[in-house]
């Protein structure tokens, strides 16, 4: 029983690792394009298609 848990712990330490740095760069990548458009004063607005459901 302590195996498992020890194994399943490593797997949920490296699971959580993975998702937390996939969010900072994407926050990152985020925050340079803006800061690239920034510069360039331009304004994008995201234009969506609406679904009839």
């Amino acid at each position: 029983m302590l195996n498992n848990l020890k194994r399943y712990g490593m797997a949920f330490v490296f699971l959580s690792l993975v998702i937390l740095l996939m969010l900072g760069s994407t926050l990152l990548v985020k925050s340079f394009g803006d800061d690239l458009f920034e510069d360039a004063n331009i304004t994008i607005k995201p234009q969506g298609e609406r679904i009839v459901l």
